[in-house]
């Protein structure tokens, strides 16, 4: 495909993909959603993500057109967004390769200079639900909010209302792989979260998003630690949690120097469930997710929960919403009691 075919392309199919998002705006569920979902709306590779007045022009070497010009893109996105609001399209580009960058990143995904459109603010505040999130949107490849769990944090703000109402108490939750807290922001105003991630300038961030949202941050807890020593040292302490979280990345490197080990998520993630399920209260319930694609096939995730817990009682989760309909193989998850 040519470069002029695949822009061509591109802009045939931006305006309907846009109009089949349009109910999650009209409904005030977001002001954060998938506007362009590569191959589901029928170009592999290229993703726009709306941020309030900004948009990120997602470009994935080796699936994206080889012709795509990302420039002439970024301007028919701006040009297709405005009616929405939006003032700047963002690129990032993700390299098959990142090994052979060096560790650098494209200049692009640190550069307040948008590929269209105005410089926007450093970083921008965008209501989902009940809850506004910070978003980062030129702070490198991510942006502080993962979009497709949207409708599972409105399942943990639903089950953590549920729980105060009928015990009389906050829940107490644990989110482990916390990044920037949005799980324990959506809980955060009927629980009290304890958000565990090994990287201090997330949990920052999560402080952050709770001060957004006016909950007092030194009711809940922010610990900087690898989450199976969490898990060893919260067991020491004999703590219980009414619902655990998650959301693990697929891998991670470790670090010997910290006494970090490897994560795979092929590999330890029904080691990750077995040892969640030691630290649940009595009737407590386990959100488990993952993006891992072997773990997103009919039936796996389920499977490796079963390994860790025999079998338990599943508990339905909502419908993924329409900016993410045509994905729902690139990411899975389950959420159960123990019996």
């Amino acid at each position: 495909m040519s470069n002029a075919e695949a822009v061509a392309e591109f802009q045939r199919l931006l305006a309907p993909a846009v109009d089949r998002r349009r109910g999650l705006l009209g409904a005030g569920i977001t002001q954060a959603f998938r506007a362009f979902s590569g191959d589901g709306d029928g170009l592999d590779g290229v993703y726009i993500d709306i941020y309030g007045p900004g948009a990120v022009m997602i470009e994935y070497e080796g699936r994206a057109p080889a012709g795509f010009d990302a420039a002439a893109g970024a301007q028919l996105a701006l040009e297709a967004l405005r009616p929405l609001g939006v003032r700047a399209v963002y690129h990032k580009p993700f390299i098959r390769d990142r090994s052979r960058l060096g560790g650098a990143l494209p200049e692009c995904v640190t550069n307040a200079r948008p590929a269209a459109g105005e410089v926007l603010p450093e970083f921008l505040l965008v209501r989902e639900h009940d809850w506004a999130l910070e978003v980062r949107l030129y702070d490198g490849l991510s942006t502080g909010v993962f979009l497709d769990q949207r409708a599972n944090r409105r399942w943990v703000a639903d089950f953590c209302a549920a729980f105060h109402r009928s015990s009389g108490k906050p829940a107490a939750v644990l989110n482990t792989f916390a990044y920037t807290c949005a799980f324990s922001v959506a809980a955060g105003k009927h629980a009290t979260t304890t958000s565990v991630d090994i990287s201090p300038r997330y949990l920052e961030w999560g402080r952050r998003n709770f001060a957004h949202n006016s909950i007092d941050s030194s009711k809940h807890f922010f610990t900087k630690m690898d989450t199976f020593e969490f898990f060893g040292f919260a067991r020491k302490k004999g703590w219980k949690y009414d619902l655990i979280i998650l959301d693990p990345p697929s891998f991670a490197s470790g670090s010997k120097k910290k006494g970090i080990k490897p994560w795979s998520s092929l590999d330890h993630y029904a080691r990750l469930v077995g040892e969640a399920a030691g630290l649940l209260a009595a009737g407590g319930a386990v959100f488990a997710s993952t993006n891992t694609q072997e773990l997103c096939r009919t039936g796996r995730l389920e499977r490796e929960i079963a390994k860790a817990v025999g079998r338990p009682k599943w508990i339905d989760l909502p419908e993924v919403d329409a900016d993410f309909a045509n994905e729902c193989d690139r990411f899975s998850a389950r959420a159960f009691h123990i019996h």
